[in-house]
Parts: structure tokens; C-alpha cells; sequence
């Protein structure tokens, strides 16, 4: 049975975001590269101080940073990029789905993205031996959601990029460190044993990787099942809905404005 053409664009755009991860010897290196050396540095400084409870924290950090770099230097500035290279306008013209080419974009991404999230996670526990009490049925779906509303934001981000144009590196970079650091990729964040005070963690918790990774340490490192977790799952799915949901209508209001004003085949060196 023949694919629909939403599916054969989907499979198309993920096939290609998965060429251009494995087709360049330095790109690998670097997205796997990058991970590991921040990993590797949170868990020695945790080790130095004696804080090897934490250790565990920093190589789940190493995982998700791999991913989160994946949605901003891939996901978000994709379209932008197309745009200078005169591809956009042929997405645009074809018959394929924008939809579909956003999911494709995602789908390569996280198949891509895997290799360097495996390996920080075997050097890590090869170095370390971080203690894990799981509960793996959560762990699976928590990080699945995790991924889902992170990527949808991805989408939403592409939007605003390709209505930006040449300020999407410079927002990147603004985004990155940031982002980094109120979601918790390397430490708690939220609760208890946050460094924030509550406004900044109410600030935090609209990032859907803060929710995930609060989620993420609870069901990795202290064995809580879905009964315990539920809330998180719950608001990272409603997150994942309404961005992607978001993106669908940021796309087709930029389509309509840039076929009125004549500014999408406008390309900003």
C-alpha cells in the first residue's frame, strides 16, 4: 500500500535532517563532542565537592543538552536558513504539507540526536557509576513528552526566526546559556532544592525542558512512578499540543503576509 503524501514528506525531510547530521565527519564530532565535555565537566565538579548525589543529574543534563541544542541550531533556524538558500519558496509552491516537513525536520532530528545521547550516557555511567533508582515505564514516557513538547517549541521557534531573519543566530545564542541553566539541565531547578526563588521558578516552569527535567530526575533517581510524576506528564502534553498548534498558525500567518507583502522569496545576507 502506497504512502500518503503527508507521510512520504515527512519520511522525505527526515531522511535529509538525518544526511546532513551523518554526512559531515566535524559535525558529528561536534554534536557529540559538546555534550559529552559539559557533562564530563558538571560531573567532575560535583565529584571534586563531594557532591555525588549530583552526579547523576549531570549526565541526564549531557543527554538533554544534546537535544536542546538540536532545537535551536537545527529545528529553529532550519526555515531561516532554507530561506537564504531559496528552498523555502519551493516548500511553499510544492504541494508537500509545512506540517509535515516540521515533523520530518523533528523526527530526523531526535533519530539523529540519539548516538550523542547514548554515548553521554555510557561514558558518564562508565566514569561515575551515578546511583539510579527508576521507574523505567515513567522515565520512557516522561522523556517521549519531554521531547514532544520540546520540539513542538522548535516549530514555533522556525516561525519567528524566518520572520527575523539574520537575528536568529544572535537569538540562539541568547536562548541557549539561559535556557540552560533556568531549566535545570545540570541541577534541580524546581522545588525543594531550587537555587531560584519562586518567581523565577514559576518563570522557568513556562520552559517545557524545566518541566521535563524536573520529571525526568524523579522518575531516573528516586523511583516515582506515573501516580507521582502525572502532573508533569500532564502539562508537558498539554504544552506539546498548544505549541504545535501555535507553530501551525504562526507558519500560515507568515505564509498569507509574505504572499501579500511579496517577502518570502526575500533572502537577508
Amino acid at each position: 500500500m502506497s504512502l500518503s503524501p503527508w507521510v512520504r514528506t515527512m519520511k522525505a525531510r527526515a531522511l535529509v535532517r538525518l544526511w546532513s547530521i551523518f554526512g559531515e565527519p566535524l559535525w558529528i564530532v561536534v554534536s557529540m563532542g559538546f555534550p559529552v565535555l559539559t557533562s564530563l565537566a558538571m560531573a567532575l565538579l560535583y565529584f571534586s565537592i563531594g557532591a555525588t548525589g549530583y552526579i547523576g543529574f549531570a549526565v541526564l543534563g549531557g543527554v538533554m543538552v544534546s537535544f536542546w541544542g538540536n532545537v535551536l541550531w537545527s529545528m529553529a533556524s532550519q526555515f531561516n536558513w532554507d530561506k537564504q538558500e531559496g528552498l523555502f519558496e519551493i516548500y511553499l509552491t510544492s504541494p508537500a504539507s509545512i506540517t509535515a516537513i516540521l515533523i520530518g525536520m523533528s523526527v530526523g532530528g531526535i533519530i539523529g540526536t540519539v548516538p550523542s545521547a547514548i554515548l553521554v550516557t555510557a561514558i558518564g555511567w562508565a566514569l561515575f557509576h551515578p546511583v539510579v533508582s527508576a521507574s523505567w515505564g515513567g522515565v520512557a514516557l516522561t522523556f517521549g513528552l519531554t521531547l514532544a513538547s520540546l520540539y513542538s517549541m522548535g516549530m514555533v521557534l522556525s516561525s519567528l526566526y524566518l520572520a527575523y531573519g539574520r537575528e536568529a543566530e544572535s537569538l540562539n545564542n541568547v536562548l541557549q546559556e539561559p535556557v540552560s541553566m533556568l531549566s535545570g539541565l545540570y541541577f534541580p531547578s524546581l522545588g525543594a532544592g531550587s537555587p531560584f526563588p519562586l518567581a523565577l521558578q514559576a518563570a522557568a516552569s513556562l520552559i517545557p525542558l524545566t518541566i521535563g527535567m524536573d520529571a525526568l530526575r524523579k522518575t531516573l533517581f528516586y523511583d516515582s512512578g506515573l501516580g507521582q510524576v502525572w502532573p508533569d506528564l500532564a502539562v508537558l502534553a498539554v504544552m506539546a499540543v498548544v505549541l504545535l498548534y501555535l507553530s501551525k498558525l504562526a507558519l500560515r500567518y507568515l505564509e498569507n503576509l509574505g504572499r501579500r507583502d511579496g517577502t518570502i522569496a526575500v533572502r537577508i545576507r
